[in-house]
């Protein structure tokens, strides 16, 4: 999508134009004069002039088609007035106005279905409404009523798109203090139209900017997201994001605050993974990646060595960046021997470097200190924490030209000459917290693959769903899966107590009798699973029982009860599907039974997953140690688990809309070499639309 004529535009028509220049009308007439620009028409039916401009009693009156027309009228008066630019043939549209989806209220939402409507009918590009506005400073195009964008800032190769208009000026604030500067800024407004997806894929092609930073509540298209990112990723280029919503308050916050919920975060996070995205947990460190990015081409990851001037600065250095998820790796023997012998004295040299001192020498000792601790192969940057009274800049600049990984100074007392750092391509900060969160989300996301996984090509087909009833019974949730090549347990399905004890008799003891109901979905709850049945007496018993207490509840379909085999060993492990509104079909593993929602350990991925990634979602859980042979436990079969969770996600991407939810809890992970099984499978059905009959 070409924003050309919404964000560089060559002319500008102000409807509404103030002659006040602190008016919401008056603000963007003043910014686009003191820029220089040139095509800029005010529309004001009452004055002659604005702002020493001449005005023009209307739209038809402005004496050429414009690119833009900047809409500063009530929410009333906004879509008629659009209505007669579009009959004039002006291709895209800024609107202030408030009153829309954000009220929550249905006459907003009625206005701005409208304005919708009319933008998807015209083709015009309406950025807003209740926008604050954009500024290009690339071009020297401010069409904001914002007062934080002025002209004269430097422009540089970062954008910020931001769905919040105060939080569009206080993150373009932190950043510009942290020295970043900014190709253009974007706040998006409601998006009755245009929404941020299409800013960053218009951003991904934009020669004038290499990094973008985006302030999120929700986001409408997830799809579109997702390939917006894959472009900034092909390209080499940052999109760092900080998400509002994560938790309860937050998203009930963003709820009260604009048109549309907050997304579930755990969809969030496994999306912005799978894209390559940089996720800022704090508004100030979604500055500070972008100012990183200025060193990007130096900054491999975010395994750090540390110089020092103090012992205990380098201690903390070290516990902030290993608590940020960087690391500190110990330095070979040979090269800590080499330091030793600049650091005299019983000083720490295998990483952190106390350099003591020494650094006050005059000769150059600190610029080989650098050079040393750059040197292994697994070192990503170095820190260089000393207070600037201290600091030897000469030998710094010496030490960054002549490598090709990054240097950040660490200064807490604020005393270093930044400018003569940035000009030596220098990284600095003046708090330890600041840097290393920095650091370890910019060195993640330089890490990140941003791959993504093709779809496989069904290998099944899954049955023809009912289409009266909103979940399969365990029994054909389990067929329906198996075919796709999950292992399942098989079971043995009777209808009277007589069927029981022929059965159990074949498949043999321990056996466990569960009751198959496609109405319920967690049969533990109800009393309605026998464990360790030894005999044929206690599978009858059971089995009475369990009819005896399910006739007992209304609604209930009874299929029968199923007899299976009881599983001696194994971790148990949780594998299920949701359909996320924003992204699609999320994957979420974890351990398995009551502990995923009890200890909260879990992760998650957006489908298609594939073996190896299932592996490493498994992998990165807390509770993987039970997997691996905890406390002299045999090692699980994390292969074969895998291998099940990716025929899982594949049997859900085969099922089409149909398909609300599939879990399978426990699958039972058996010793190393002996496989994992599905024990039991919750599959949740969509209604089924109804037919329309076509008149005879």
């Amino acid at each position: 999508m070409s924003l050309d004529a919404l964000l560089s535009p060559k002319s500008i028509a102000v409807v509404g134009a103030s002659d006040n220049p602190k008016r919401i009308g008056g603000v963007p007439v003043d910014l686009l004069k003191r820029a220089g620009f040139a095509r800029l028409y005010p529309v004001n039916p009452k004055n002659a002039t604005v702002q020493g401009l001449t005005a023009y009693a209307d739209i038809e009156s402005v004496p050429e088609v414009v690119d833009l027309v900047i809409v500063a009228l009530s929410a009333e008066a906004t879509l008629p007035y659009l209505e007669r630019c579009h009959a004039l043939g002006i291709p895209a549209a800024l609107v202030f106005a408030s009153g829309y989806a954000e009220t929550n209220e249905p006459e907003g939402l009625a206005r701005q279905e409208a304005l919708t409507a009319f933008a998807r009918a015209s083709g015009m590009k309406i950025a807003g409404p209740n926008a604050m506005g954009n500024a290009n400073f690339s071009a020297g195009v401010f069409t904001t009523f914002g007062q934080s964008f002025q002209p004269g800032e430097p422009a540089g190769a970062t954008a910020l798109v931001t769905q919040s208009g105060n939080m569009c000026a206080t993150v373009f604030r932190l950043a510009r203090r942290a020295g970043v500067t900014f190709s253009q800024v974007i706040n998006t407004g409601n998006e009755a139209s245009v929404e941020l997806s299409d800013y960053l894929e218009h951003l991904a092609d934009d020669p004038a900017t290499s990094s973008a930073l985006c302030y999120i509540e929700e986001l409408r298209n997830g799809p579109k997201f997702l390939a917006a990112a894959a472009k900034f990723r092909a390209a080499g280029k940052l999109l760092a994001v900080y998400k509002v919503g994560a938790s309860e308050k937050g998203a009930e916050a963003t709820r009260s605050h604009t048109a549309a919920l907050a997304g579930d975060s755990a969809a969030y996070d496994a999306a912005f993974a799978r894209a390559g995205v940089a996720r800022a947990g704090e508004l100030s460190v979604l500055a500070d990646l972008a100012y990183l990015h200025g060193l990007g081409g130096k900054i491999g990851g975010s395994n750090c060595a540390i110089l020092s001037i103090s012992g205990a600065a380098g201690a903390i250095l070290a516990d902030a960046l290993a608590l940020n998820g960087a690391e500190v790796p110990s330095l070979p023997a040979q090269l800590q021997a080499a330091l030793s012998e600049q650091i005299p004295g019983h000083s720490m040299v295998s990483n952190p470097i106390d350099m003591t001192g020494n650094i006050v020498n005059s000769n150059d000792f600190l610029s080989e200190c650098i050079r040393l601790a750059l040197s292994p192969d697994d070192i990503d940057l170095l820190l260089l924490y000393t207070p600037g009274a201290f600091l030897a800049l000469d030998q710094v600049e010496k030490a960054a030209a002549a490598s090709n990984k990054a240097i950040v100074v660490i200064d807490t007392f604020a005393m270093a000459d930044r400018d003569r750092l940035a000009a030596a391509g220098i990284g600095y900060f003046d708090d330890f917290d600041r840097a290393a969160r920095a650091i370890a989300a910019y060195g993640a996301w330089k890490k990140a693959g941003g791959a993504t996984v093709a779809s496989p090509k069904p290998k099944a087909n899954w049955p023809v769903l009912p289409a009266d009833r909103n979940a399969l019974s365990e029994t054909e949730g389990k067929d329906a899966l198996a075919a796709f090549g999950v292992p399942v347990v098989h079971d043995a399905l009777v209808q009277t107590a007589a069927e029981a004890r022929e059965a159990a008799e074949k498949i043999g003891y321990p056996l466990v009798a569960k009751l198959v109901s496609p109405d319920i979905a967690h049969k533990t709850e109800h009393g309605l699973i026998r464990l360790g049945l030894e005999d044929a007496d206690a599978v009858a018993l059971a089995f009475r029982q369990m009819m005896t207490k399910a006739l007992s509840m209304s609604g209930v379909r009874i299929e029968g009860v199923t007899l299976e085999p009881m599983l001696q060993g194994g971790v148990e492990i949780l594998a299920g599907v949701t359909r996320d509104p924003v992204f699609g079909w999320m994957l979420t593993v974890g351990l398995g039974g009551v502990w995923t929602e009890l200890m909260q350990d879990a992760t998650h991925a957006l489908l298609p997953v594939d073996a190896a990634q299932a592996e490493a979602m498994l992998r990165s859980l807390k509770g993987f140690k039970l997997l691996d042979g905890y406390r002299g436990a045999p090692r699980a079969d994390v292969a074969a688990a895998a291998k099940a969770i990716a025929a899982l996600g594949e049997a859900v991407l085969a099922g089409g809309e149909r398909l609300r939810e599939v879990e399978i809890n426990p699958l039972l992970v058996l010793p190393e070499g002996k496989g994992a099984v599905a024990v039991d499978a919750l599959v949740l059905l969509n209604e089924a639309e109804a037919k329309v009959e076509e008149p005879a």
